[in-house]
């Protein structure tokens, strides 16, 4: 009757908020990641930068955010560009991908393999280095495969 009913509304919302804290925790990873990469790219550019004593040249330089289309020497691509110059319309004849800037910094170990689950105790302590003290334990869940408690944290 009406309290089962009562019960089936519930348990619907229960999952409806248990999905949204799924998408907030896959948000939040993604973000801690982007945080890491981006330090992590950062000190690594100083460190040259010292090594060097001397800023790196101009055209040695790709400025984020950025895109990478990877496609074969033989496609077609035509470009066609808007009089404002802030749209671009591209058409392959044929199969491409595209990668955008934090992609590649993962793929350079910029995230500390946290990405792919193959994070080794220093990178770990990088990792952990980069991110505001309380978000600490969650990038140690992150690293271990463990995410998936709730996690409140009190600031």
């Amino acid at each position: 009757g009406e309290f089962a009913q009562e019960c089936q509304n519930l348990e619907v919302e229960r999952q409806r908020r248990l999905e949204r804290i799924k998408q907030k925790q896959s948000q939040l990873q993604e973000l801690i990641l982007q945080q890491i990469a981006f330090k992590n790219l950062v000190q690594r550019n100083r460190h040259a930068e010292q090594q060097a004593s001397r800023p790196p040249p101009p055209n040695s330089v790709i400025h984020l955010p950025f895109i990478i289309v990877n496609t074969s020497k033989k496609t077609v691509i035509d470009c066609s560009i808007s009089n404002d110059k802030f749209e671009y319309l591209f058409n392959f004849d044929n199969t491409f991908e595209i990668h955008d800037d934090i992609e590649v910094l993962k793929r350079m170990g910029m995230a500390c393999g946290l990405e792919s689950g193959s994070c080794s105790a220093e990178d770990l302590k990088m990792a952990r280095s980069l991110v505001p003290k309380a978000l600490e334990p969650y990038v140690t869940e992150m690293a271990q495969g463990t995410v998936g408690g709730v996690f409140i944290t009190t600031a």
